[in-house]
């Protein structure tokens, strides 16, 4: 494995600083210091913004990329976590891309070679040409969805069916009609898309990972502030950014792992075996999407291990995931889990939580007028028809909800949970019951100390009753009208309180 290429720092003058300056650029970092140097300009996001980075990271292996997915309505900075993650990486690694056309992206980015199989004893230049796009360990970002033609086109590439791909596109010419042309794309890239459609193409959606910003209002509270600091004096604040150590510490690992030139990631046989258990646990029934989303977990776990690269066992161009790896890497993977697995961005999957008590207060089911009047509850703004109808036709078209016709006017649809049949192990041979998707009893119940000692630990800032409500739903398998009992409960013996903005607090 080559050796780290940085210059040391123009301050060290004495063989103790440099090698001070060694072991502090090579300590291991975990995912918490992570989130805490990402957020010095990305603010809250913390599973976002460290699958994100972790991602971008493994385009220095030789095979182990992975391709990321923003779908998110506007405004809600889809495409400002790739975009500040990225000042960590080498500007050489990266390509930062608008709207592309089809056919732009191969002319724009590719190079016009000879032939070699072209063996016709003719001039050179009259020789067929071939136009070679090399992707190899590049950072694509899409600013906003390429046309769906390209998409189409990238799909081998996407799924790494092989490291060089050769496509025939057409080109029109003003006398010579439609030529055809040879294209080879060579690499493997880390791609990542930013767009606000969430009617992404199901062949598209599962070479993806998907990710959606937050927007709570603790984010959005502190996202202002931040544009407030950054726009008031955008000289200053770059600067600070700039000569923070933190970051720059950052930047410097990114740079250490790129030239140790490291091709493998390996998992040892104990370890496959706990992530194949785990995996099947999660998973009772298996469906062939999952064949990609097992990669995905991978490779979360393999960067991980990349990012703690001289902590691992090694030999030569090769790490060892170790058990931190793994459990960090699961983790990670079952923040997003649920809504990628349905084929959802986690925004509409969000969206579906927050509507499940509204649904099933009505009884009937809800209409699109009854969604446009509960939404702005959940998320303080309003919905326009459209939008509403393509929200919830997206969330039939996945399973979560079933259409129907309202008994008292045919004329309107309403939508309900959809029901599932499922046997009981403790119930008689051959007895089953139904329940609403997603709202299935669990075994064990987390009882109430529990549930406390779960929401202490995982909000250890102000954080918003909602979010606890969605919490205690998570931990106990209950619904909304429950989790608010159960956090009233908290109140009544005073361990939650809330504060003078309104927050709650332990």
């Amino acid at each position: 494995m080559a050796e780290d290429s940085e210059v040391p720092p123009d301050c060290i003058t004495s063989k103790e600083e440099l090698l001070k300056h060694l072991r502090e650029l090579d300590r291991p970092i975990t995912v918490e210091e992570l989130e805490d140097i990402l957020g010095s300009t990305v603010k809250h996001d913390d599973d976002n913004k460290t699958i994100t980075f972790l991602a971008m990271l493994l385009n220095y292996t030789e095979e182990d990329q992975i391709n990321l997915g923003f779908l998110a309505e506007s405004s809600t900075g889809k495409s400002y976590i790739p975009i500040e993650l990225s000042w960590y990486f080498p500007k050489e690694d990266l390509m930062k891309l608008g709207y592309v056309s089809p056919t732009a992206f191969f002319h724009e980015y590719g190079i016009l070679i000879t032939d070699p199989h072209d063996k016709r004893d003719i001039e050179e230049e009259k020789k067929r040409k071939l136009i070679v796009v090399d992707l190899h360990k590049k950072i694509i970002v899409f600013l906003d969805q390429p046309h769906s033609q390209l998409l189409e086109r990238l799909r081998s590439l996407l799924s790494h069916d092989e490291k060089k791909i050769t496509q025939k596109i057409t080109d029109r010419r003003e006398r010579s009609g439609l030529r055809t042309k040879t294209v080879i794309i060579e690499g493997y890239p880390t791609i990542l898309f930013c767009s606000a459609k969430f009617s992404m193409q199901d062949q598209e959606k599962t070479r993806l990972l998907l990710l959606s910003p937050e927007i709570n209002q603790e984010k959005l509270r502190e996202a202002v502030c931040l544009k407030i600091e950054k726009e008031s004096n955008r000289e200053a604040f770059q600067k600070r950014m700039e000569e923070d150590p933190n970051r720059k510490f950052l930047a410097n690992r990114v740079a250490s792992i790129r030239t140790a030139h490291i091709k493998y990631i390996n998992i040892s046989e104990e370890l496959r075996s706990r992530i194949s258990e785990e995996f099947l646990e999660l998973h009772k029934a298996l469906i062939p999407r999952h064949q990609r989303d097992i990669s995905r977990l991978l490779a979360i776990i393999k960067a991980h291990a990349l990012l703690n690269f001289r902590h691992r066992e090694e030999t030569e161009d090769t790490i060892m995931v170790n058990e931190t790896d793994v459990q960090e890497g699961f983790r990670l993977y079952n923040s997003v889990r649920e809504a990628n697995e349905l084929g959802l961005s986690p925004e509409l999957f969000n969206i579906f939580e927050k509507l499940k008590p509204h649904i099933v207060v009505k009884g009937n089911g809800i209409s699109i007028n009854e969604f446009q009047e509960c939404y702005p509850k959940e998320f303080h703004k309003r919905l326009g028809y459209e939008n509403a109808r393509r929200i919830l036709k997206t969330l039939c078209s996945v399973g979560l909800l079933t259409e129907s016709l309202d008994p008292g006017d045919r004329r309107i649809k309403n939508y309900t949970l959809l029901r599932v049949c499922v046997t009981e192990n403790d119930e008689p041979s051959g007895s089953t019951k139904l329940y609403p998707l997603y709202t299935h009893p669990v075994k064990s119940i987390v009882s109430i100390p529990e549930v406390y000692e779960n929401l202490k630990t995982q909000f250890k800032e102000p954080f918003l009753e909602q979010k606890a409500l969605e919490r205690i739903m998570k931990l106990r398998g209950c619904d909304q009208a429950e989790a608010e009992k159960l956090f009233q409960i908290l109140v009544d013996e005073s361990k939650v309180f809330r504060d003078e903005e309104g927050l709650w607090r332990f």
